[in-house]
C-alpha cells in the first residue's frame, strides 16, 4: 500500500510558515497552481486550500512539528499580470 499524501502548511513562530510535503503532495500543490494560472480570465482568481475536518481534501490534518500551529485553511490567490 503506497504513502498517503502529506501536504500541510504550518505557522513556526509569528512570521514563519513551514510548507511540508511529500511527492504526492508536491503534485497536489502543483495541480491548484497550474489550474490558477490556466483560467485565463484577466480577473485575479482564487483556490481554497482545505483540512477534512474544513470541509476539504486538499491538506492534511497532522501537524509534521510539534511546536508549530497547523493552518486549516489556505487561500491562494493568482493576480494575472496586466
Amino acid at each position: 500500500m503506497g504513502e498517503e499524501m502529506l501536504l500541510t502548511f504550518e505557522i513556526r513562530d509569528k512570521d514563519q510558515i513551514e510548507i511540508h510535503m511529500n511527492e504526492d503532495g508536491a503534485k497536489e500543490l502543483a495541480f491548484y497552481l497550474q489550474r490558477l494560472t490556466a483560467k485565463d480570465t484577466g480577473l485575479p482568481e482564487h483556490e481554497h486550500l482545505m483540512v477534512p475536518s474544513w470541509g476539504g481534501h486538499q491538506l492534511t490534518e497532522e501537524k509534521q512539528c510539534e511546536d508549530n500551529s497547523l493552518i486549516k485553511m489556505v487561500t491562494i490567490f493568482f493576480w494575472p499580470t496586466k
